[in-house]
């Protein structure tokens, strides 16, 4: 039996859980485990849970596979490094982001992403709610993930969202902090179960481009995956993998926690602009 089992997801949701069979770790791996999980996740047990005494590790992990897809629009994976604690808590993708004033009053507001993709004109939602509060967040994000489910936005594209990592760290923490949270024995199993996962996820649904928002991620799959080096756009290399996936290609994009730059901005404009004149979905 596999290490690492990808146990559900709910097609109208953009929910899934991920297994870790901890019985194949020695005892002192296990207890560095614990040691590590009862550290990070103490704020988010409602993610992260033992099962089997501590047999087994469930977490709970992001992917959307939109269940309404337009055919006058070019599919488009958008590929993070892993998904962020307080996002899948949530229950939506880059679902706020909290910063403090001058009096130190904490404010939350619209994540960077999203502003991104609206102003680069990748993705505009119908509703323009940017001013989130803890009263109102819960509604903004059930909107949002419901528009990117049926496919109700402005958009040139079929949005799909798939974080490369499924194991989900604190924003503070990232991709990758994931090795020394789990170990080497785990992460090296969850290396060859989360490149399955991502095969499967882009030949499924035939997505031929793809943005990697994750240099780790996109290491992780040109590691692994027969690829061409194709070209660049402003400065920014993008590839063609060949093997199983017959000519998707790989773009690159400035990281998340840099996508509100103008340089970020102008180099996702082009990234976009090659997808659409390439025409391929």
């Amino acid at each position: 039996m596999a290490m690492i089992m990808y146990i559900g997801r709910d097609a109208h949701d953009i929910s899934q859980y991920v297994e870790i069979d901890l019985t194949k770790l020695d005892e002192q791996e296990r207890e560095k485990f614990r040691h590590k999980v009862s550290q990070v996740y103490r704020e988010y047990k409602d993610i992260i849970r033992y099962e089997n005494g501590d047999d087994k590790l469930v977490y709970k992990t992001e992917i959307l596979i939109p269940k309404v897809t337009r055919g006058d629009r070019l599919n488009l994976l958008m590929l993070l490094g892993n998904p962020a604690t307080h996002s899948v808590q949530s229950g939506m993708f880059f679902a706020y982001e909290r910063r403090r004033g001058k009096q130190g009053i904490e404010k939350w507001i619209e994540h960077r992403f999203w502003t991104a993709l609206r102003d680069c004109e990748v993705l505009r939602f119908c509703e323009g709610a940017k001013d989130l509060t803890p009263r109102n967040i819960e509604a903004v994000n059930k909107c949002r993930r419901d528009c990117l489910l049926n496919g109700t936005y402005k958009s040139d594209f079929n949005i799909f969202i798939l974080p490369y990592f499924s194991f989900p760290t604190p924003s503070s923490v990232g991709v990758r902090g994931i090795r020394p949270i789990v170990g080497e024995t785990i992460f090296a199993e969850m290396e060859k179960a989360e490149f399955r996962r991502f095969m499967e996820t882009v030949t499924s649904n035939e997505l031929k481009n793809i943005i990697c928002f994750s240099k780790m991620a996109g290491e992780e799959i040109l590691g692994q995956a027969k690829s061409d080096e194709k070209g660049v756009i402003q400065n920014q290399p993008f590839y063609t993998i060949n093997d199983a996936l017959k000519g998707t290609t790989l773009y690159y994009s400035e990281p998340t926690r840099r996508i509100h730059t103008q340089k970020s901005k102008e180099i996702l404009k082009c990234v976009v602009s090659a997808i659409l004149n390439r025409g391929v979905s």
